[in-house]
């Protein structure tokens, strides 16, 4: 058994552009920087949104920049919202608000009677230091380790962990081969057997990215190693010959236990063609395995077992945790809390032929023709949809934990088609197909009627159903029992977004103009915007952003509604490169861009919670990050006179590597630099021998407080 242990979700992955280009014909040299070269900045967001009683927010500062630019443009609303908003609090100065511009604009496309703004010292300074490509020396205090992972070989065969940034590479040793993991070597094997996914990999990772397992063959036997070390040795194969399926590996979702399938063959005789389930290094009873289910939990299984005898009929067992049970039955499923198993068992009726018992741990609960069970995602509640009635007169219907719900029964042709659950496990709405109609059936009670219904789903906090329904060739999006106002047809696509937290909804649709309308929380928002894209909420709901696309003003943040002055992504036609994200605490808004006005040249700059930055010109950046606590923001940037890449932390730079080769690497995987939760960067490079882990801690004296001197960069 494997210890678990915990670890933030801070993956990043390449752009489609870059992944697109990440073949195993690229140069290994060469192919990581020039996917770097060829992608559009990409973006992240921090949104400050506390609400201080004496200073302003981040986004408070940030709306009312942008209220007294369109105030002075003429706006009158912007000027009535100014209003309302209030003197400025406490301690705001002119030199907090965001620069002003009448538009962002693509360098070198300056308006007439227009100049171009000078560079403050301090932007110079950032500008000209981030475009050196020449030594440079850390903040004091930042702290970088570095770990060899292995030597380079030609074609080597790296594998990247999902989270942690760990490493396992498939190299020759002479005539045979070997997998390092972390740095350290395992065993020499004949062979390293490659996994049944179709991607070329070698083995497997455990969810939290901490453990790592592999088979290879020796001789005439296979063998798991797990963690750099030897599990299990079987000399049973498929046809004397060891591949994927004699091997295929697997770790529980708690990432504590390692399990595998084995496909034996013998010869063609009954009883000796079979599957074998092994877990933790423990064989199952000799027989098929099948329908393998695990418990939430990660800590328990179960599965039909199939045994052939040469000269019987086939005999079936249900095996739980690795032995038979007392009872036979089918179909098994754990229960949210992971303390019940839920399985079907079949009898044959005089009066309705075959008909179907439920069980919970054994014992039957309920029994009809058929159950479609679904299992709520926390507690033990139940739902199934039920075939019943009698075989002349067959009916559908739904029963909660085992129970008939009244009012549910559906004749033929009707039925149901799904059943969501709400978040935390205690509200269920079913789907319902009538003959020209649909409806959602919530907690047993019927809503309204339409002609079609997608996108189910609940809120955050399990309160109110959301859903898109279509009725008299309009679309609307429903929440609870609130109808939104009519949008075209086509906006049935559009999938509704829940906030994080709470109750809020949000959607993209259309006008039957195709005029770009958004909904949130009930109402109904047109901009007048030639499109919006990338309609997010930060993570404790209190705010939204998108991406939004102004013939006349090119493409800029808006948050809450509002656009930003400082932001720009550049011309309409750059619209698909727009990227952000928020910050995990939900209160900074950061994106790579252009300068809001234009300088003549080209100036590449950093949009930071609402002000403008210059980084550098002409050089491209790249995988925009924050750290899990939100004090810290990372970047990479190409250096091209030498080839490679720096990491760059809060406005500094910090390390220098040549970019990992992706040769070997399958595109899916490239998971190549990740914070840890306490703040450490970690990234993967290489140089002309080996491949290495760069761990960065950054100095103490550094933050997104530091970052050009200013202070106010840093919110509670």
């Amino acid at each position: 058994m494997l210890s678990l242990m915990k670890s933030s979700v801070a993956c990043k992955h390449f752009s489609q552009r870059c992944a697109t280009r990440c073949d195993s014909g690229v140069e290994m040299r060469h192919s990581m920087l020039r996917s770097i070269l060829s992608v559009a900045g990409l973006a992240i967001f921090a949104l400050s949104l506390s609400t201080a009683t004496v200073a302003e927010s981040v986004y408070q500062k940030m709306k009312r920049a942008a209220l007294e630019q369109a105030c002075r443009g003429g706006d009158q609303k912007s000027c009535q919202d100014l209003a309302r908003m209030g003197p400025k609090s406490q301690g705001q100065s002119t030199s907090d608000q965001s620069q002003q511009s009448p538009g962002p604009q693509q360098p070198g496309q300056q308006q007439p009677g227009q100049k171009a703004p000078k560079q403050g010292h301090a932007q110079q300074q950032a500008s000209g230091q981030l475009n050196d490509s020449g030594p440079f020396k850390p903040p004091a205090g930042t702290k970088i380790e570095e770990k060899i992972m292995a030597p380079l070989q030609e074609r080597a065969a790296f594998e990247v962990s999902p989270h942690g940034v760990h490493v396992a590479t498939t190299e020759n040793a002479g005539s045979r081969v070997v997998v390092y993991y972390d740095g350290e070597a395992g065993p020499k094997f004949d062979e390293i057997i490659t996994q049944p996914t179709g991607t070329g990999t070698h083995g497997s990772f455990s969810p939290n990215g901490e453990h790592y397992a592999y088979c290879a063959r020796a001789g005439d036997q296979y063998v798991v190693m797990l963690d750099g070390k030897e599990l299990v040795r079987s000399s049973e194969a498929n046809s004397g010959r060891f591949d994927g399926e004699s091997c295929h590996l697997g770790f529980t979702s708690n990432s504590k236990h390692v399990f595998w399938t084995s496909r034996v063959l013998i010869d063609t005789q009954r009883g000796k063609n079979f599957t074998r389930f092994w877990f933790d290094g423990k064989p199952s009873p000799t027989g098929s395995a099948g329908g393998v289910s695990f418990s939430p939990d990660g800590d328990h299984y179960a599965y039909i077992l199939t045994i052939s005898d040469p000269y019987h009929q086939d005999r079936f067992a249900l095996v739980i945790d690795g032995k038979i049970a007392p009872y036979l039955a089918g179909t098994p499923q754990w229960s949210g809390d992971s303390k019940h198993l839920y399985t079907q068992q079949q009898h044959v009726s005089t009066e309705n032929g075959t008909v179907t018992d439920l069980l919970m741990d054994g014992k039957p609960i309920a029994r009809a023709f058929s159950f479609q069970l679904y299992v709520a995602p926390a507690g033990d509640t139940t739902v199934a949809i039920v075939a019943g009635g009698s075989r002349s007169a067959p009916m559908t219907f739904l029963a909660v934990n085992g129970k008939r719900v009244p009012g549910t029964e559906i004749g033929a042709p009707g039925g149901f088609d799904q059943v969501v659950f709400s978040p935390d496990g205690k509200h269920y709405v079913a789907l319902c197909r009538r003959n020209q109609t649909k409806l959602l059936i919530v907690d047993g009670k019927k809503q309204t009627e339409y002609q079609e219904i997608q996108h189910v789903k609940f809120t955050a906090d399990s309160s109110k159903v959301v859903y898109s329904a279509v009725a008299n060739n309009k679309s609307f999006v429903v929440v609870g029992d609130q109808e939104s106002d009519a949008y075209a047809f086509q906006s049935l696509a559009s999938d509704p977004l829940i906030s994080p937290t709470g109750n809020r909804v949000g959607a993209l649709v259309q006008g039957e103009d195709y005029a770009q309308i958004l909904y949130i929380d009930g109402k109904t928002v047109r901009p007048g915007l030639k499109g919006i894209s990338q309609l997010r909420f930060t993570s404790d709901g209190t705010h939204y952003a998108y991406v939004a696309l102004d013939s006349g003003n090119g493409t800029r943040l808006t948050i809450d509604g509002v656009a930003q002055p400082a932001s720009n992504f550049g011309a309409t036609s750059q619209a698909i490169y727009a990227k952000y994200t928020l910050s995990p605490d939900g209160k900074h808004v950061a994106h790579f861009g252009y300068p809001p006005q234009t300088t003549g040249d080209d100036e590449h700059g950093l949009f930071l919670d609402g002000k403008y930055t210059p980084i550098n010109r002409g050089m491209n950046t790249n995988f925009l990050t924050f750290s899990p606590d939100s004090k810290h923001l990372a970047w990479f940037q190409a250096v091209p006179s030498t080839l490679q890449f720096r990491v760059v932390i809060d406005g500094k730079p910090v390390a220098q590597t040549e970019a990992l080769s992706t040769l070997g690497i399958n595109n899916d995987a490239i998971k190549w630099f990740e914070f840890q939760p306490d703040g450490t960067l970690f990234v993967l490079g290489q140089d002309e021998n080996s491949l290495k882990r760069i761990s960065i801690t950054p100095s103490p004296e550094s933050s997104l407080a530091t970052m050009g001197g200013n202070s106010t960069l840093a919110f509670k």
